[in-house]
């Protein structure tokens, strides 16, 4: 009895070592193979993932890409560029025909009176006692030349300015040195065949403040309203006239204040066709009053 005891022990002995290198055997064989499982995985996949790393990066180059376009709005390549700079040499030839032109049409408002010296010609008066003096002997010659034409006028009619005995500073001068040029165009133009029969009154108006400092101004104005009668029928060459004249005056409106007045005798006779001309013969013509508002560009040169 006690034999059989003894065997049975000796063979659980022997069955406990060899179940349990078969219970090891069976974990490490699972984990070679799962081990073997993630290298093939690994192995296989790298590749995959580095192309799509790559695709990626591209992606975000491209939409880098778009993103600067879509801001610039424009593609720019060889032909826009050759294109663009033609461009920009036509507009700086226009540019520079434009300031020539402001340069011609501004030159008579910023001219100052000047004198002619023997072997230096005409040199630019720069003292302030000289400049009155010519400035009212110009002043004498205008009115004399209105006084020999058929237009009644009175000196008020115009407005020169008056210093008395007292000698201008240039702040006074140079404005007031534009105003007689503006004064002496407006002459030259109511002398001409345009039927003004009296010159009422020509004021300068004031100018309002500009208080917006963001932007310089291109050009100022100077404002101005001119009363006068004349033939009906002379409207239109007072008008052409004003607007060739050499100073840039711009006219904003005409007021008729009277209609077919009263005929009353004119230096100006009708010649077949549309001319007038001056003939000792007077004849009685149609006349109205206008008002005629206006300004004139001063350019900032």
């Amino acid at each position: 009895m006690d034999f059989g005891i003894d065997n049975n022990l000796s063979e659980e002995k022997k069955y406990k070592p060899a179940h349990f290198l078969s219970g090891y055997r069976f974990w490490i064989g699972t984990g070679i193979i799962f081990l073997v499982m993630i290298i093939v995985f690994l192995t296989l996949n790298y590749s995959r993932l580095k192309q799509h790393a790559a695709i990626h990066n591209d992606l975000e180059n491209l939409s880098s890409m778009l993103e600067r376009y879509a801001l610039a709005k424009t593609t720019y390549n060889n032909r826009w560029i050759s294109a663009k700079e033609h461009e920009m040499n036509v507009y700086t030839e226009e540019i520079e025909k434009c300031r020539s032109l402001i340069n011609r049409m501004d030159n008579q408002l910023e001219t100052i009176f000047s004198n002619n010296l023997p072997e230096k010609g005409a040199v630019k008066i720069e003292d302030e006692a000289l400049w009155k003096q010519e400035y009212l002997k110009r002043v004498s010659l205008l009115l004399e030349k209105l006084e020999r034409s058929n237009i009644d006028f009175h000196e008020s009619a115009l407005p020169f300015y008056d210093w008395a005995a007292n000698i201008p500073t240039w702040e006074e001068i140079l404005p007031e040195q534009k105003r007689f040029w503006i004064l002496d165009a407006l002459v030259n133009v109511l002398l001409k065949d345009v039927g003004v029969t009296k010159l009422e009154k020509i004021s300068f108006k004031s100018v309002p403040n500009n208080n917006d400092t963001r932007y310089e101004p291109l050009y100022s104005t100077i404002p101005l309203t001119i009363t006068l009668e004349l033939e009906a029928e002379r409207v239109q060459f007072l008008l052409n006239e004003l607007l060739k004249a050499g100073i840039p005056f711009v006219i904003e409106n005409i007021t008729i204040e009277s209609t077919y007045k009263k005929t009353t005798t004119s230096g100006f006779k009708k010649k077949p066709g549309n001319g007038f001309k001056n003939n000792n013969a007077f004849t009685a013509m149609p006349v109205i009053d206008i008002v005629i508002d206006a300004y004139v560009i001063d350019f900032k040169t």
